[in-house]
């Protein structure tokens, strides 16, 4: 069986808004097919759920490649396991693991869980200096703060006890496995486990921190787009 990419689809991170990306997809959709596909602010029960709803955004006919940042790397991982149409995977500052033990903490208290789900996304703890990361911590900030404190419990969870190595090592269109020089959330240690779990994974090492999609979205469009121009330029061997 053969698949070759009819568009790009993004999955954004944790927060879930697809719409603190727009600037690097629309970098993306000046040379391919591109959408971004967020998540509602409601739980969505499992993993699967969340592959589920990812998928059903997209038309019966879309042969996508997906890009998964982040927290989204579970879900894409999980829904290309399980979907033909999927034709190639690129798994951004992603992990088939949890990266972090506060995860397993406010999955247990949500109560917490805004807390903790802002830790994990800017473990830094102050506001940057450079303008364009002090905007994307600002909206960021705000994104966290509007979701539903069981949303974030529910994420929380699926990072603490989700473990899709299994599902990657079944995954059998090319991959894409791309860190961070600076990521302070995903650990080289979590990286290379992701890539050890992939066929033959392509590996890219990209500047910039965990969230360089937001705060570089022209530089790390630019640097992406050669490795998806070959899911469309050829047939991928599914």
């Amino acid at each position: 069986m053969s698949v070759r990419a009819t568009e790009i689809v993004f999955l954004p991170g944790f927060d879930g808004d697809a719409s603190l990306r727009a600037p690097f997809v629309e970098a993306l959709a000046e040379r391919r097919p591109t959408r971004a596909v967020g998540y509602p602010n409601r739980p969505l029960g499992s993993l699967n759920g969340y592959a589920r709803f990812a998928a059903g955004e997209l038309a019966a006919e879309s042969r996508p490649v997906i890009i998964a940042e982040s927290f989204s790397g579970l879900v894409a991982a999980r829904w290309a396991a399980k979907d033909p149409h999927v034709a190639g995977l690129v798994l951004c500052g992603a992990f088939a693991r949890s990266p972090v033990a506060l995860a397993a903490l406010g999955a247990r208290l949500p109560s917490i869980s805004q807390f903790l789900g802002a830790h994990f996304l800017n473990p830094i703890g102050f506001m940057p200096a450079d303008p364009a990361r002090r905007r994307w911590s600002q909206g960021l900030s705000h994104a966290v703060a509007s979701l539903q404190r069981d949303v974030i419990a529910e994420r929380l969870r699926l990072i603490a006890e989700e473990d899709v190595s299994r599902d990657l090592r079944a995954v059998r269109v090319p991959v894409v496995v791309v860190e961070y020089a600076e990521d302070l959330v995903v650990r080289p240690s979590s990286t290379a486990h992701l890539a050890s779990c992939c066929a033959s994974p392509v590996r890219v090492r990209l500047e910039g921190p965990h969230f360089a999609i937001e705060t570089r979205p022209r530089e790390s469009a630019a640097a992406l787009l050669p490795h998806l121009d070959l899911f469309f330029d050829k047939v991928a061997n599914a």
